[in-house]
């Protein structure tokens, strides 16, 4: 992968076609169907970086490809290594000079195997304005294309295989409001899940949201067995106006009315995220109105409490410790399935935003 991306070099990235696209440049020149197959592969399952990966080609195919298509829509800006917990942060540059964010997160399942999550960027920025947020203070740009989406998985997936491992699950938690951009995340989803490519099981794939009510009550049509994670954040419209201002759209009892609908038609778990602020939405208060919320839910949902990554212009406390646990202790005896989740990468600036804001100040 290039370390930056010509603005001149017009090239489409070969990455952006999908298997039935690549089958018919294939068809369109001459070449057999196992051609397209191969490129597919090299690129959706093996995950290259560079066209001299592609060795089941002739030289002369590769050449052509090459004139043709830049391998990947990506380039690396920036590339971190955490040395407290091994994962890893990619500052990914685009064509028109803008970037986006991935992180790779490695840890261990239930049962001790190893777990490598990627989390990736969806859009450019975000327009939702998180308060709590790097990227939501940040503005927003574009929407990433799909091809865009898969490449951060992919880079990541290529890596993974040098070391004998490979991706296990991929969220879409990164820069952006994954639906506010449906089809490409749809489109993203698609592709990771094929199975003459990553193979993905969609369980192992989470797209979560502020809350677009609309794409809530129809994420059942499209989405599978992908998971779902609510982004909530606070118990009440008053708070949840100040942290999140996308509820002054979609308030939170049609937020939950939305959720209701999901999972009559899916019956599957949704996951509620809710970033701990110190003396803002972590009192005992907040956790007595989160569990009255959710109770009707009972083990279809779960609540994903997680303490807050600073960054420079952030004006919150991060929520931590006794204050977390007890939370967390409010939400389980009234019912409420609650996990804490411990932070990761807090040396690379690994929360949402935090390093893009870095090298854009410098």
């Amino acid at each position: 992968m290039p370390a930056t991306l010509d603005p001149a070099d017009h090239r489409r990235p070969l990455s952006d076609l999908n298997r039935q696209q690549l089958q018919e440049w294939a068809a369109g020149i001459g070449l057999p169907r196992f051609r397209a197959a191969q490129i597919y592969a090299a690129l959706s399952r093996r995950g290259i970086q560079e066209f001299a990966g592609m060795t089941e080609l002739p030289a002369s195919l590769r050449r052509r490809l090459e004139e043709e298509y830049r391998l990947r829509a990506l380039s690396v800006r920036v590339h971190l290594h955490s040395a407290a917990d091994l994962s890893e942060k990619v500052l990914f540059g685009l064509r028109d000079g803008s970037a986006v964010e991935t992180v790779l997160i490695r840890g261990e399942n239930a049962g001790g195997r190893a777990r490598h999550t990627v989390c990736v960027s969806s859009q450019v920025g975000c327009p939702a304005g998180c308060t709590f947020c790097a990227t939501g203070l940040s503005g927003f740009t574009r929407n990433l294309t799909a091809g865009e989406i898969v490449d951060q998985v992919m880079f990541f997936s290529h890596r993974l295989q040098q070391e004998g491992a490979r991706v296990s699950n991929v969220v879409f938690m990164g820069m952006g409001e994954p639906l506010l951009n449906v089809r490409a995340v749809r489109e993203a989803v698609a592709r990771l899940t094929d199975p003459v490519g990553l193979g993905l099981g969609a369980r192992s794939i989470t797209v979560s949201t502020v809350g677009i009510v609309p794409q809530v009550k129809s994420f059942a049509d499209w989405s599978g067995q992908t998971n779902l994670a609510i982004s909530l954040h606070a118990p009440n419209d008053d708070l949840r106006n100040q942290l999140v201002p996308y509820n002054r759209h979609f308030p939170i009892k049609d937020l939950l009315h939305a959720v209701s609908v999901y999972l009559e038609r899916t019956r599957r778990r949704v996951s509620f995220e809710y970033v701990l602020l110190r003396g803002t939405n972590d009192r005992p208060a907040e956790a007595q109105q989160l569990a009255g919320l959710l109770r009707p839910y009972g083990g279809l949902a779960h609540v994903n409490l997680i303490p807050w990554n600073p960054f420079r212009e952030g004006r919150f406390i991060r929520g931590e410790g006794p204050d977390a646990n007890a939370f967390a202790e409010i939400l389980r005896v009234a019912g409420i399935n609650a996990t804490i989740r411990h932070s990761k990468g807090l040396d690379i600036s690994a929360a949402c935003g935090q390093l893009r804001k870095t090298v854009a100040d410098e």
